[in-house]
């Protein structure tokens, strides 16, 4: 192939790269589903399951939620969200069938762990949406969050 072909085509391959580029962004800017460019993705965006501590305290309060620890036992026995069952989400498999009589499928469910850095909560929740939970939140500042705020607990 001659110099002159090379240079053409690697030209009007980056005319179509650019022109496919203006086309992608001027798509994303008016698309109501439009990818995030400018600013950082909220929580929600990364995963529409999470809800603020404020949202958790209102399902809390509203009575209706079942509240589910995903930390281990022992930390669980230190101090919990009041009434919430404990269902480490390393031991789901060996766990889940003697707590799924008190998890009806129709609940509406908050899975907490931790706080921040516990990556537990979004992990159970995963595994109880793939025996069929439909209702799942995800209380991302879990247990740090609830027991600083002095809502409700047990131990």
């Amino acid at each position: 192939m001659s110099a002159t072909i090379t240079r053409r085509l690697a030209a009007e391959t980056c005319g179509l790269l650019a022109a496919a580029t203006a086309l992608a962004l001027a798509v994303n800017a008016f698309s109501p589903r439009s990818l995030t460019l400018t600013r950082p993705l909220t929580l929600r965006e990364l995963d529409p399951r999470y809800i603020t501590a404020e949202e958790s305290k209102a399902r809390f309060d509203g009575g209706q939620t079942v509240f589910v620890d995903a930390r281990r036992a022992d930390h669980f026995a230190r101090g919990h969200v009041a009434g919430a069952l404990n269902l480490p989400a390393e031991e789901f498999a060996q766990r889940y069938v003697a707590l799924a009589n008190w998890l009806p499928r129709e609940a509406d469910i908050v899975v907490y762990c931790m706080g921040r850095g516990c990556h537990e909560s979004r992990l159970l929740a995963d595994k109880l949406g793939a025996v069929g939970y439909k209702r799942l939140w995800v209380f991302r500042d879990g247990w740090k969050e609830w027991h600083a705020r002095g809502w409700p607990t047990e131990k």
